[in-house]
Parts: structure tokens; C-alpha cells; sequence
């Protein structure tokens, strides 16, 4: 089987990915720098095809030494969301931008099949109607803008290798390395916590995907590269564009009691609706998750008690109480 490259592969998002890989039969190689959990890797030790290397991929001598033996990079390495990226405008760039073109310059010296490029649906800003992979990009933030530059780098500059470009929706769901700054899990962890929801620009709308139907996406993308190659993909799943009030409104049927107060003001201005058709066409997967359903799935991780503490600074790419950035890399 290919041996797949997962650049931080112990982040949110990643650890969900490696495991899916892993389970298909891939050789999986993942870099972080466990800037967040540090005992991710650990669940996947015991896999004689899983391994790990901590470093830094804005190193070049770490750089060099990765790619060896790899059919495929998956690229999730990032500053990852807007919050962080407008605390630590330099740090983003270097990472998101800088540290990704110079990746993807390496694979193209190399060996490598295919390169993988997570990107955002953030990268639309504000659409009118459903915005399809044709839509023109209006980011937003420093975050979205990196992504955009990097997209524009593969389409424009990148002829000798194969690449897709994914733009993901906001993410949500149970994870190895959990997060609670993301909204369907924010709103969810303060309904619980607080039985009060606060909900800024309640009728703004975001597509929404469970973290594990980002990684079988992901794995079938790879498995089917010959078909979805030099393609650019929204990642997610028709009807799954919500209103941020409609999340609010789900959290209620488990959390009744709550108090759901909104405000039409808000810093965050983003409102785009996605069609998926291209991503359905090509791969034909169907959602296994709905918000709903990811909803119940984090009421449960928190009524386990496996989380004693919610607001510890791991569960975040900001501190809730700080704002010290504590970034996956």
C-alpha cells in the first residue's frame, strides 16, 4: 500500500485522518510538534505501519528528511482558524504560507504522487446563493487569505505534480485531540457548562462536517487520485449549510432548559452557503454524521467525565482565558 504523509497529523483533525488511513492499510507517517496533547501519538504506537516525527515544518533540515519513501502528503499543518491567525499575524504567515510553498517545492523534487492541500470554505467570506468551487473568494482574515495564496500558488505555478485542494467546512466532533473552539462544540460545551448560549449574527450561515466524515473523504480523495487529481473540492455534504441560531435550536432538544440569547451584532461576518455537487460527483460518499447527531456525540464525551477540565488550554488553538496561541504545527 502507499505510504501517506500527514503534516500535523496529531492535531484535531489529523489524529481522526491517521486513523482512517491506518485502518485501510496505509503506512502513515505523521509530523507534528505536539504543541497541544502530547499523548497523541501514543494511541497508534502499537501500529507497525504507523510513525511518528516531532519537528518543526518551517525547518528546512526537518523538511528535508520527510519526504523519503512518501506516495502522498496530506497537508493539514497550519495556524488554524481566524482567532489565532489575527493574534499572531507573523507566526501564520510563516506557517500557513511560507512553510507550506516550500513543502509542496520539496515534493515536487521528489518522489511524490500527490499533495493534499487542506484549505477552508472560510475562503468565500461572503456568498450570494451556494457557493460552488467557481465562486469567486472573498477572505476575510489573514487565515483565509494564506489559504488562498497557497491555493493560487498550486493552480498557477504547480504543473509537475499532482495536487487537489480541499476546502473544508467548519469541522466538528469527537477527536483525539479534542477542540472546543469550534463552533457546533463551543456552543455545545456552554449549554452543558452554563445552560446559556450567547449567539452573535444568528442568521449567518456555515457549512458544517463531522471531523470523521473529513477523514474518510480525505482517504477516498487519496484512494481515487487518478480521478481527483489538479481538482479543487468543497468538503462537505449538501444540507449541511446551518444557521448559527439552527445549531442553537438543536442543542435545545437535548439541553431544553437552556437559555438561547442572540444578538444581531457581531466581529464575525462570514456568511456562505456551499454546494458539494463537484465532491459528490467524483467520490460519491454520503454524510454518516449530521449536526445533530455531533451534538449528542459531544453531550456524551462530556457527561463521561473522560474530560475533567473543558477548559484547559489543550482543548484549544487559543487559551480561553489568555489568548496565548497554542498552535498545531
Amino acid at each position: 500500500m502507499p505510504k501517506v504523509l500527514i503534516t500535523g497529523g496529531a492535531g484535531y483533525i489529523g489524529s481522526v485522518m491517521s486513523n482512517f488511513f491506518l485502518l485501510n492499510g496505509y503506512d502513515v507517517k505523521v509530523a507534528d510538534l505536539l504543541w497541544f496533547k502530547k499523548d497523541v501519538p501514543s494511541i497508534y504506537h502499537g501500529n507497525p505501519r504507523y510513525t511518528f516525527v516531532k519537528g518543526d515544518i518551517c525547518n528546512a533540515g526537518f523538511r528535508d528528511n520527510l519526504l523519503k519513501d512518501i506516495d502522498f502528503v496530506v497537508h493539514a499543518a497550519a495556524v488554524v482558524g481566524d482567532p489565532a491567525s489575527k493574534k499572531f499575524p507573523d507566526l501564520t504567515y510563516k506557517i500557513n504560507h511560507e512553510a507550506s510553498i516550500k513543502l509542496i517545492d520539496k515534493a515536487r523534487n521528489s518522489n511524490v504522487k500527490g499533495f493534499i492541500f487542506l484549505s477552508t470554505c472560510s475562503n468565500y467570506g461572503i456568498s450570494e446563493g451556494l457557493a460552488n468551487e467557481e465562486s469567486p473568494l472573498k477572505p476575510l482574515s489573514l487565515y483565509a487569505q494564506t489559504k488562498v495564496d497557497v491555493e493560487r500558488y498550486l493552480i498557477d505555478e504547480v504543473r509537475d505534480l499532482g495536487w487537489v485542494i480541499c476546502r473544508l467546512s467548519t469541522v466538528y466532533g469527537v477527536s483525539p485531540r479534542m477542540r472546543f473552539d469550534l463552533t457546533v462544540n463551543d456552543f455545545t460545551l456552554n449549554a452543558f457548562t452554563t445552560k446559556h448560549l450567547d449567539i452573535f449574527l444568528p442568521y449567518t450561515y456555515r457549512p458544517y462536517i463531522h471531523v470523521s466524515d473529513v477523514g474518510r473523504v480525505i482517504l477516498e480523495i487519496v484512494k481515487k487520485f487518478d480521478r481527483t487529481k489538479r481538482n479543487i473540492f468543497n468538503i462537505g455534504f449538501n444540507g449541511e449549510n446551518y444557521q448559527k441560531i439552527e445549531i442553537a435550536k438543536a442543542i435545545s432538544k437535548f439541553i431544553p432548559e437552556i437559555k438561547i440569547v442572540v444578538s444581531e451584532k457581531g466581529s464575525d461576518s462570514r456568511d456562505y452557503q456551499i454546494d458539494f455537487s463537484k465532491l459528490q460527483k467524483h467520490i460519491g460518499l454520503k454524510n454518516t454524521f449530521r449536526v445533530e447527531s455531533g451534538i449528542k456525540e459531544v453531550l456524551e464525551l462530556l457527561n463521561s467525565g473522560s474530560i475533567t477540565d473543558p477548559k484547559e488550554d489543550i482543548y484549544y488553538n487559543t487559551s480561553p482565558d489568555t489568548g496565548v496561541l497554542i498552535n498545531e504545527a
